[in-house]
């Protein structure tokens, strides 16, 4: 007689959920800094990357922009104008004053009146005889 065995069935096995890996999530490049000055606009990211327009470079470079100006702003007063610096230049929008024609200057004439002891006529004619020839200046 042969004797045979049987091996016992495999018992089944409940089968295990196999979550798949985490995928390596790749964090969004970030602005690390923008270009200094006020040049175009660059934008410099945290992957290296370098590109133009950003808004936040944008608003960086409006705030220089506007200190800027405002350090070079001049205040004028109709005679002169100061910048923050404390520098002072004669401002642009005077209305520049006319002087009086010499014979209707009447300083002018009382000066000339004693020095040539003459008579105010005499000093007027002497004056207008001065700017026809040229030896007196019209401003």
């Amino acid at each position: 007689m042969e004797v045979t065995t049987i091996e016992p069935a495999p018992e089944s096995v409940a089968p295990v959920a196999v979550e798949p890996a985490p995928a390596q999530t790749v964090a969004e490049p970030y602005i690390v800094s923008c270009q200094i000055g006020l040049g175009p606009i660059e934008t410099y990211w945290s992957d290296g990357s370098v590109t133009g327009y950003s808004d936040y470079c944008q608003a960086q470079h409006d705030n220089v922009l506007a200190a800027e100006v405002a350090a070079n702003s001049r205040v004028c007063d109709g005679t002169v104008c100061r910048s923050p610096s404390g520098a002072v230049m004669p401002d642009p929008n005077t209305v520049p004053t006319t002087r009086p024609y010499p014979t209707e200057d009447e300083s002018f004439i009382e000066t000339c009146m004693p020095k040539a002891g003459q008579t105010r006529e005499v000093c007027i004619q002497q004056i207008q005889e001065g700017i026809d020839a040229g030896t007196v200046r019209v401003p």
